[in-house]
């Protein structure tokens, strides 16, 4: 587990860590970037539209694009409109850009924040943040080494010092910070108080019944009491993890008290926002236990099990299975799954190579399904010619048009005439129900410059749809907005939309507006990726 427990243990990167003003604090830059395209994203914005502007920040979609375009606005140069925004709100500014890194666990760039400017010395929040970001990497020492900067004031950072009281070994004046608590009597302060109280007994409390009874009551998860959890060695549960921003993912990653099905929840989390690589969600497949007969009975046992769990199994049982063609059926059980949760291009990258797979497919879903994992990984070569093995009209015909645009946007080349008969098998079909094909059919008239052959196959495409008024206006305002570069709008707009969800699962004008939006701004890389994903 060295990959997974390095996770959260990101060293800093070679930014050219700069402040924009010493005088405002929000106008902070962590970037190696030189393009500053972000910077004018709140010029002429009053305090109340760039604060209701960062709270509508999807900052637990799964989605990896909009988590690197989150960053990357956080980090980069901004400026903001002095005659609109006092030193009051600069600060509430300041602390909540930094409350977003912290959410999106870019805790190193929290400490660069905090090294520019003597200003931050003695500042409490931010210096909460970095305490609590080293617990959160289990740098416990240096977390309590930071309290000693602070006035530490209990009301502030009471459960830190109690936190630091036990570490240390000194138990009495943990013991008046608990009872200072106690008389406080806040809501959701007994579980910790009776856990704090539990880890200084010589008592093993990690079977503790009625510890494990009142943590369940306990709703949402807090970097002290994930940190307390560890030190008793006790596990949250999935519901008190579900909606766990980054930064709390990647400490459950790397935590060892946390259940394995826990820490796979969290590897197929941060693997969708990009945060680790495939060969870690390998890993953390493998920690999952089962027996032998478990193993060799993966492809019928899986259906029985919850996705989190089926997975793993089927990974296991593929890469032991010495037989291809059973190896064959494991890997199309293990793609359908991970279809269904927005998982193929990632695990299509784990089981990809293992097997020439044109001399196992036996039907026409099969097909489907190992030509999106070829397209998934950029094969398309090999994406169009496993359809040809059990050829089916239209599906086929949809999937070859999905493989074509998709690698027109790597290649920006396309065989026209071939298309053009593609399109003309869906057209007479009347197939152009299915929302993918729907989407198919967007992206194609949004990006390829269309002859007179494809308009008039366009124009006699009949497309249906159940549209909501509200999609409707998003969508014209998606245009208007981001049609006059409205940055700004375009991107609340879009934040909007998206919410949590992944991008995939927005219906045909959510997706059309997301990228029209990204078009006309300019965001080509972004609007590849999306592109490219919606296509598989």
């Amino acid at each position: 587990m060295c990959k997974l427990a390095a996770a959260n243990q990101n060293v800093f990167k070679n930014y050219d860590s700069f402040r924009n003003s010493k005088e405002y604090l929000s106008e902070f830059v962590i970037t190696n970037k030189k393009e500053d395209k972000w910077k004018n994203i709140f010029s002429n914005k009053s305090f109340k539209e760039i604060e209701l502007f960062l709270k509508t920040i999807p900052i637990n979609t799964s989605d990896q694009m909009i988590q690197k375009m989150i960053f990357e606005i956080l980090v980069s140069k901004k400026t903001f409109d002095r005659n609109l925004i006092n030193a009051d709100d600069d600060k509430i500014l300041f602390e909540s850009l930094i409350n977003k890194l912290f959410d999106t666990g870019r805790l190193n760039e929290i400490e660069l924040v905090y090294s520019q400017t003597s200003e931050l010395e003695s500042n409490s929040f931010i210096l909460k943040k970095m305490i609590e970001g080293n617990l959160l990497r289990n740098r416990h020492a240096e977390a309590c080494k930071i309290l000693q900067k602070v006035n530490q004031d209990p009301v502030i950072f009471g459960k830190i010092m109690i936190i630091c009281n036990i570490i240390n070994n000194k138990f009495d004046e943990a013991k008046l910070g608990l009872q200072l608590l106690k008389e406080q009597n806040q809501p959701g302060d007994i579980f910790f108080i009776d856990l704090a109280f539990a880890l200084m007994s010589d008592k093993d409390i990690s079977e503790s019944s009625d510890l494990k009874k009142n943590l369940d009551q306990v709703k949402e998860l807090n970097p002290i009491l994930m940190s307390s959890l560890q030190f008793a060695d006790i596990s949250p549960n999935f519901e008190q993890i579900e909606k766990l921003s980054t930064s709390g993912l990647l400490f459950l990653l790397s935590n060892p008290s946390v259940d394995t099905e826990l820490k796979i929840f969290c590897s197929e989390m941060l693997i969708k926002q990009g945060r680790i690589n495939v060969d870690m969600l390998s890993e953390a497949y493998q920690l999952s236990s089962f027996d032998e007969k478990e193993i060799q009975k993966a492809e019928s046992l899986y259906k029985s099990l919850s996705p989190v769990r089926a997975r793993p199994l089927l990974y296991q049982s593929i890469i032991r299975e010495n037989k291809p063609e059973l190896k064959f059926r494991k890997i199309i059980a293990l793609l359908k799954i991970s279809i269904n949760d927005n998982l193929l291009p990632e695990i299509s990258n784990l089981v990809g190579d293992l097997l020439d797979f044109e001399n196992y497919v036996n039907n026409h879903e099969d097909t489907i399904i190992i030509s999106k994992m070829f397209q998934s990984k950029k094969k398309f070569i090999e994406a169009r010619s496993i359809l040809n093995k059990f050829y089916v009209s239209p599906k086929s015909d949809v999937r070859n048009l999905a493989i074509d645009i998709s690698e027109f946007l790597l290649t920006n080349k396309i065989d026209y005439y071939s298309f053009e008969n593609q399109l003309e098998k869906v057209n007479n079909s009347k197939s152009i129900e299915s929302t993918f094909t729907k989407k198919v059919i967007m992206l194609l008239i949004d990006e390829l410059d269309l002859n007179q052959n494809l308009y008039e196959k366009l124009l006699n495409a009949e497309i249906t749809d159940s549209i909501k008024s509200t999609d409707i206006k998003n969508f014209f305002l998606a245009s208007k907005l981001s049609d006059e570069k409205d940055l700004f709008n375009s991107l609340f707009l879009l934040f909007n939309i998206v919410g949590d969800k992944n991008l995939t699962q927005l219906n045909l004008m959510q997706t059309y507006s997301v990228l029209t939006i990204l078009k006309n701004l300019g965001l080509e890389d972004e609007y590849k990726q999306l592109a490219s994903r919606i296509l598989i």
